[in-house]
């Protein structure tokens, strides 16, 4: 579990969910499934390869002190929809805005846990959109960080960088 920069935002992996509960920290859990672990799959129920499409929680199920992504980590950033991603930033600000600190995981803590950390640095303005925001999340915040091209390629879009 590692803190990101000056924030409340902590970074991990699937192992470090129980920990973070046990410390009341808010969770945000960027892994779709995961057989033994909390994810997705296992809040809101669903059996087979994926989600159906047509479930209200599809994208995510949102609790008070927590949000469950079906968050995909591949190669084509149209897997990320701006609809989580922004219910996620909200869910974030709203518990940092009220001084808790929030866990954020998925399976390795490389690349959508970390990705979703960055994403809230930049809605926010807590890095500099315009001095190569990735390389320096990755250099003084977060070395473990190695996003999947489609993530990246949604951050780039997004912020326009």
């Amino acid at each position: 579990m590692v803190k990101i920069g000056e924030t409340n935002i902590y970074v991990g992996t699937k192992e470090e969910y129980q920990t973070a509960r046990q410390k009341g920290m808010k969770i945000v859990c960027a892994l779709n499934r995961a057989k033994g672990y909390v994810s997705h799959q296992s809040v809101v129920g669903w059996s087979g390869k994926g989600c159906n499409k047509n479930n209200p929680h599809y994208l995510f199920k949102q609790q008070q002190n927590a949000i469950y992504l079906n968050m995909f980590d591949t190669n084509n950033p149209q897997h990320i929809k701006h609809e989580m991603i922004n219910k996620t930033l909200s869910f974030m600000h709203n518990n940092l805005q009220n001084n808790e600190k929030v866990f954020v995981y998925c399976s390795k803590g490389e690349s959508r846990a970390p990705s979703i950390a960055l994403m809230y640095m930049l809605e926010y303005n807590l890095v500099d959109k315009n001095n190569k925001p990735l390389t320096t999340f990755k250099n003084k915040l977060y070395p473990a960080y190695k996003p999947k091209k489609g993530i990246y390629l949604y951050i780039k879009n997004r912020w326009n960088l």
